[in-house]
């Protein structure tokens, strides 16, 4: 049996800043609705491939595609870490631990 295809999108990193961004088709935005998202294994190939060569170019780090769901509303991110990614928030505080004694100097 076939295996179905689920929609992804091409996520990495910003080598400077570090947030998370998403391939949009023309280029990268830190913002996941504006992601573009692959419909087949041949889009899924190229996006790797796109991928790649920012690389080279020093834009990002660690490239890779991410499934999401495709709904009316937008896409949806298709796991738990890509929510968190998504969402552009820090899941910790700042001003605890090695963060608080950095901004008290």
């Amino acid at each position: 049996m076939a295996k179905t295809f689920k929609p992804v999108v091409l996520t990495a990193n910003a080598l400077e800043g570090g947030e998370a961004v998403w391939w949009t088709g023309a280029g990268w935005s830190p913002r996941f609705a504006e992601a573009c998202p692959a419909r087949s294994d041949d889009e899924a190939r190229m996006f790797e491939t796109l991928g790649m060569a920012p690389l080279f170019e020093r834009m990002v780090v660690g490239p890779y595609l991410a499934e999401v769901e495709m709904t009316e509303q937008g896409l949806v991110p298709g796991s738990r870490r890509e929510a968190i990614r998504a969402d552009a928030a820090p899941t910790f505080d700042y001003l605890v631990g090695a963060g608080a004694r950095e901004k008290a100097a």
